[in-house]
């Protein structure tokens, strides 16, 4: 759900933040002398035996990963991983007036589960530091459970409802496609040259339509137009970005 935070304390920020980071570090050069590496010149496809392979730890977005990455060829490499987001959050400000419900501040608490399990093709654009990714994400049990609640009593004439005479609207979104295609672009290596690399990667899963439940309460059940409104722009959050800062080591 891409809402706007307001004065909480925006979900996920370190996470954000420390990509964000390193790509300055990158683009700056200051990691250069640490991780930088000449590629052996080697053509054709390289034979199964000779595969040389690194594991990687991974965290943003879509939570803490770990993968393995194959050099199959000199600018293709093969990778599959496991990624793990779960946990709750408390009550972050959002303006759902974009949803279609009231302009004031809305207060929102929840649980995500988003695991998933992915096989990527990499291929090296610009000398291995730049790459085109392509793949296929398996989301299993996924889904979003949140509640919505007015921060501020609410003015109507010379009536004042507060928030818990207003109500709540518990949502849950849940994605029914069990398989994603993913799309995006990296920056580093899959595998070193020499032991350590560090990457940053960016794209999308496209994830279809997802499946809503509203139930509101107080005042608000009786609203359906405003319960129907925010359903219907839940249901078009069909992309769902993702951006990873990744690690690796190399073993052969």
């Amino acid at each position: 759900m891409n809402n706007r935070l307001k004065n909480g304390k925006p979900l996920l920020s370190p996470i954000f933040q420390l990509p964000i980071v390193v790509l300055a570090l990158l683009l700056s050069g200051y990691l250069s002398p640490i991780f930088a590496q000449e590629a052996p010149v080697k053509k054709g496809l390289i034979r199964f035996r000779e595969w040389q392979y690194a594991l990687g730890v991974s965290l943003g977005t879509k939570g803490a990963g770990a993968d393995i990455a194959f050099r199959v060829r000199p600018s293709w490499h093969l990778r599959a991983g496991l990624n793990y987001l779960q946990g709750s959050f408390g009550q972050q400000a959002f303006d759902l007036g974009n949803f279609g419900l009231s302009d004031n501040t809305w207060l929102f608490a929840g649980k995500i589960r988003q695991h998933s399990a992915e096989i990527m093709v990499d291929y090296a654009v610009l000398h291995e530091q730049v790459r085109a990714v392509v793949g296929l994400a398996i989301h299993p049990g996924n889904r979003i459970n949140g509640t919505f609640i007015l921060r501020d009593s609410v003015q109507f004439n010379e009536v004042k409802i507060a928030p818990e005479e207003m109500g709540q609207i518990d949502a849950s979104l849940r994605y029914g496609r069990f398989a994603s295609p993913y799309l995006g672009v990296g920056l580093g290596r899959m595998v070193p040259w020499r032991r350590l690399s560090v990457g940053l990667d960016a794209g999308a899963y496209f994830r279809g339509k997802p499946s809503t439940d509203l139930q509101a309460t107080g005042l608000l059940e009786t609203n359906e137009n405003n319960r129907q409104s925010l359903q219907n722009n839940l249901q078009n959050k069909r992309i769902w970005p993702a951006v990873n800062l990744r690690v690796g080591v190399r073993f052969l």
